[in-house]
């Protein structure tokens, strides 16, 4: 877990870009990276005109949650009942179907060269009706709501990194978040005691 130190360093980190905005941040300071390139605005467009409802998740929509991280991975969760529709949609959008396991599907954007993964829920989380109510859309894709996203980054027990990402989200976020909702997606993740030591690691650090 992460250290006393470990947390004065990212609220430092995290204070210092208060009132910056991290996607044209990460844009001036690392002009060869588009948090959201054309394949993923592509990609959303042919949802949006199916009516398929989606999340852009993994670990490449942090800079919308405040974060300066940057991930090469496209990754959708989809809500969908059958793919043949859906794979017919973004194939005639130049998507082609490359390969096929139990529960995603893994397209190549044929423009760009780029691989793109469908999932059918965000896991760790299932699709549920707070789930899909609470996500918010930013610059027009849309996302997790904070809480869930953190809450997913929070189930990675055995990783050091997710904890400090999922610690940045939290305090990048903390004047909106839903506590009450956030413990209980944490515990139902069975991840309660990460959620309170960032939490108590977080408060102790802000406060120095």
């Amino acid at each position: 877990m992460l250290s006393e130190k470990d947390f004065q360093r990212i609220v430092k980190e995290m204070d210092r870009l208060k009132n910056v905005d991290i996607v044209k941040y990460l844009q001036e300071t690392s002009p060869w990276f588009n948090v959201l390139e054309s394949t993923i605005l592509r990609a959303v467009r042919i949802l949006d005109e199916k009516g398929i409802f989606y999340v852009l998740y993994g670990l490449r929509p942090l800079p919308l949650y405040g974060v300066p991280y940057i991930s090469k991975e496209i990754n959708f969760a989809i809500k969908v009942d059958g793919e043949e529709s859906f794979v017919e949609q973004l194939q005639r959008g130049g998507f082609r179907k490359v390969a096929k396991f139990e529960d995603e599907l893994e397209f190549l954007d044929l423009q760009r060269n780029r691989r793109v993964v469908f999932t059918y829920s965000p896991k760790p989380l299932e699709w549920d009706d707070e789930l899909i109510e609470r996500a918010i859309k930013k610059m027009d894709v849309r996302i997790l709501s904070v809480e869930d996203f953190a809450a997913s980054l929070l189930s990675k027990r055995e990783s050091v990194m997710m904890a400090e990402l999922a610690a940045k989200v939290i305090y990048a976020n903390m004047d909106k978040i839903d506590l009450d909702y956030l413990k209980m997606r944490a515990s139902r993740l069975k991840s309660e005691d990460r959620l309170e030591a960032i939490l108590e690691g977080l408060k102790k650090a802000s406060s120095r």
